[in-house]
């Protein structure tokens, strides 16, 4: 035993030894195969990360569109080629909502996780759908030409490229979003279609503060059979209804008095319509009076000293595709005929004739004038009414809403 515990072969220190490095081995190894997962992990979460932010990207660019569709040439010009988080363009999704890496504020942005604080950058690119982009979105033609046919007017177009505006008229746009997040590129792409939005619109064949015919004929002026004829006044004093009841110059016979009518739109509602007008095809967006009253909505946004004449003597729409004209401000003297309505929104409250009929002018529809302003109705030769109610009019009243994905369009590219 003493042989023993004076025996300095060290036989026992290799063996420790060489367990302590098998050891060592397989920690080293364990710890190389948790760095990896970890790796594997993080990348996979960056990569998701950057999806989601280009998804976010697409349909915040989706939510541009719908506030100012490129509808028209015009339009289109002013569209960027490219939108890109460096660039705050109007048309563009807005940097600050989105990642927190390229925000001025990045508290408010919606991805303010570790990943999105840096190295972050996004494009998206708007194109119509029209050939050679008809089928798909091929980014080799993304810039190109388009031609073909207008869906809307049947009549051929052609569009220089890159087409960054709804040149064939079926309201439907590609959006391509790419997004890099920590070096990790995602790239997706989707047809947005801009949803038409049903608007509301009293079905009063006539409302107005007051009114007057200026014709003693002995037939139907106002024919707002199937509705009904409001004002805001509450005499029968000429004032305020000036027309002859025994000829019947009115129908039907009884007019609603009612000095708590609401005004026919809402602000809200009127902004639509001038977003509507704005992006038509061509645009009925006029800040002068128009030459021209035909369009589904043509919106004259002059001061409200201004009048406009309608002096063609022409007949604007038809039966089967009526419109609306719409005057916030200002006067109206109409020679010609509208299948549709006449709003005239009366901003400048004014109490005399904002709208007026002179002979052989006609409205199949209806028209509404806000406030206390005054509807002058000359009379329609013939037995033709010079306002006659026609309720398609109303039914065929909508603008546009939010721009919604068309299914089964959505798709992920190759990341570059």
């Amino acid at each position: 035993m003493r042989r023993l515990r004076n025996d300095e072969e060290g036989s026992v220190l290799v063996i420790a030894i060489v367990l302590m490095a098998v050891m060592l081995t397989v920690g080293l190894a364990s710890f190389a195969s948790v760095d990896s997962g970890q790796q594997r992990a993080l990348e996979q979460r960056q990569r998701e990360t950057s999806l989601n932010l280009a998804e976010a990207v697409l349909y915040s660019q989706g939510f541009a569109l719908a506030q100012a569709w490129p509808g028209n040439a015009v339009a289109g010009a002013t569209m960027p080629t490219t939108c890109t988080s460096v660039s705050a363009a109007a048309l563009c999704p807005d940097p600050n909502t989105l990642a927190a890496g390229n925000s001025s504020s990045p508290a408010s942005a919606n991805f303010t996780n570790a990943d999105a604080t840096s190295g972050v950058a996004w494009v998206t690119r708007i194109r119509d759908n029209g050939a050679p982009l008809a089928d798909a979105f091929l980014q080799t033609q993304v810039d190109g030409a388009q031609s073909g046919t207008n869906t809307k007017t049947g009549l051929a177009y052609s569009c220089p490229g890159p087409c960054k505006w709804d040149a064939n008229g079926d309201l439907k746009l590609w959006v391509q979003a790419r997004a890099v997040v920590r070096d990790r590129p995602r790239n997706v792409v989707a047809l947005l279609k801009r949803e038409e939005y049903a608007e509301a619109f009293g079905t009063s064949g006539v409302t107005a503060g007051s009114f007057e015919t200026t014709n003693n004929g002995n037939k139907a002026i106002i024919d707002a059979t199937g509705s009904q004829v409001v004002v805001r006044c509450t005499t029968t004093a000429s004032a305020c209804t000036n027309y002859n009841a025994a000829k019947n110059q009115v129908l039907p016979a009884t007019i609603v008095r009612d000095p708590a009518t609401r005004d026919a739109m809402t602000e809200t509602q009127i902004e639509r319509f001038k977003a509507s007008a704005q992006s038509a095809n061509p645009s009925t967006y006029y800040t002068s009076c128009p030459a021209s009253l035909t369009g589904s909505v043509v919106y004259i946004d002059v001061a409200a000293t201004t009048n406009c004449t309608d002096a063609n003597n022409a007949t604007y729409n038809s039966a089967l595709d009526p419109g609306i004209v719409i005057m916030p401000r200002g006067t109206l003297t109409m020679k010609g005929s509208l299948h549709g309505l006449v709003y005239m929104a009366n901003l400048q409250d004014s109490t005399g004739a904002v709208l007026t009929m002179e002979a052989n002018s006609q409205i199949f529809g209806g028209l509404a004038i806000d406030g206390p302003g005054r509807l002058v109705a000359g009379q329609a030769s013939g037995d033709r009414a010079t306002v006659k109610f026609v309720q398609n009019a109303f039914d065929s009243l909508a603008t546009f809403g939010t721009t919604g994905l068309v299914q089964n369009t959505w798709r992920e590219l190759p990341p570059s």
